[in-house]
């Protein structure tokens, strides 16, 4: 019983990090594994001819982002359930807010795989632990207009420049990824539609 007292605010302590952007270090790592493999498919909603060195021109807008001053930015944090919400607010120029989520999510559930022949459906456990980080840019004539999504160890999930997406697919993608995937991405979003207070 008080280990489940005491369990989410070591979490708490673990990913509270005063105040830092992990925008730059998660872009440098996301571009050096994709760089030194070929593993993964990259689909984008404006093109049909994406690449690395289309991702990587798109990047460079990310890492103008990342290293913006942010001395001159107010910061606040939160904590909401396993997403540590970090916020920076500009009064002046053209970029108004950065947000950062940090989500630790231990995965550990049973999926039932369905086969087309007639076999009978299997359940399978997923066990996993995954690290995601989620930043999103709002300027002073688009709310949300730049979003970047990592998870710690496969990478670089997907991006949206304004109207553009680039999803990033791993033919050997961490296991529960997909799994998890779709919802984390619903709420985080929900998460990051709410304003900090």
């Amino acid at each position: 019983m008080l280990l489940h007292a005491i369990l989410p605010l070591l979490f708490s302590f673990i990913l509270a990090d005063t105040g830092q952007l992990k925008l730059q270090q998660d872009i440098q790592k996301d571009v050096t594994q994709l760089q030194q493999s070929n593993r993964y498919f990259i689909s984008d909603n404006t093109s049909e001819t994406a690449s690395l060195q289309h991702m990587l021109a798109d990047l460079q807008l990310f890492g103008m982002i990342a290293s913006l001053d942010l001395s001159k930015a107010g910061h606040s944090q939160q904590q909401q359930g396993q997403h540590q919400v970090q916020q920076w607010l500009f009064e002046e120029g053209e970029i108004r807010s950065i947000k950062q989520v940090e989500s630790i999510i231990a995965l550990d559930t049973v999926v039932t795989q369905h086969y087309l022949e007639n076999r009978p459906p299997s359940q399978h456990r997923i066990t996993n632990n995954f690290v995601f980080r989620a930043y999103q840019v709002s300027t002073a004539t688009e709310p949300a207009k730049l979003f970047y999504l990592t998870e710690e160890s496969q990478g670089l999930l997907l991006y949206r420049l304004g109207k553009k997406q680039v999803d990033i697919s791993y033919t050997a993608a961490k296991n529960g990824l997909n799994h998890l995937l779709p919802k984390y991405q619903a709420e985080v979003t929900a998460i990051l539609m709410q304003s900090i207070k």
